[in-house]
C-alpha cells in the first residue's frame, strides 16, 4: 500500500551529514502528515544512524538539524533507525533525482508516475 512520497530542493547545505538528516526531518514530516506513527527509518549514512541511535548529539555543522531531527523523531511512539546500502535504498535516490526537474512535489495515496517503475521493482524484490 502506497502511503506518501515527496521531494524537494535543498539549496544549500553544509555538509554530507547536515543533507542526510535535513532529508530526513522532511520524511519525519511527511510521515507526521500522514499519519504514520510507527517508522523504520532506512538511510546509507551510518554516522548519521549512530547519531540518532546515541540520542541525536551532533557536533558541527548538522548539530543544529540534529537537535530538530531527534526531538521531531520522539513524537513517534515506535521509531527505528536502522542502516541499509545504497543498492536497497534505490527508491530514496530516485525520488531525489527528482528534485533537479521539481523543486517540490508531495504524493499522497497514489505515486507520483516517475516512480511507479521503482515502486514495482521494490515490490518485486519483497515478493521473492
Amino acid at each position: 500500500m502506497f502511503i506518501v512520497s515527496g521531494n524537494w530542493r535543498i539549496d544549500y547545505c553544509a555538509d554530507v551529514l547536515a543533507t542526510e538528516v535535513t532529508t530526513l526531518k522532511f520524511g519525519l514530516l511527511l510521515a507526521q502528515k500522514a499519519g504514520c506513527n510507527r517508522l523504520v527509518v532506512n538511510s546509507g549514512n551510518m554516522e548519521m544512524i549512530d547519531t540518532m541511535r546515541n540520542g541525536g548529539h551532533s557536533a558541527g555543522a548538522a548539530a543544529a538539524i540534529f537537535d530538530d531531527f531527534y526531538f521531531l523523531s520522539c513524537d513517534f511512539p515506535l521509531i527505528r533507525f536502522e542502516h541499509c546500502n545504497r543498492e536497497a535504498n534505490k527508491m530514496a535516490h530516485e525520488i531525489s533525482r527528482l528534485a533537479k526537474k521539481f523543486a517540490s512535489r508531495v504524493s499522497f495515496e497514489e505515486p507520483m508516475n516517475d516512480i511507479v517503475s521503482f515502486l514495482m521493482g521494490d515490490v518485486r524484490i519483497i515478493y521473492n
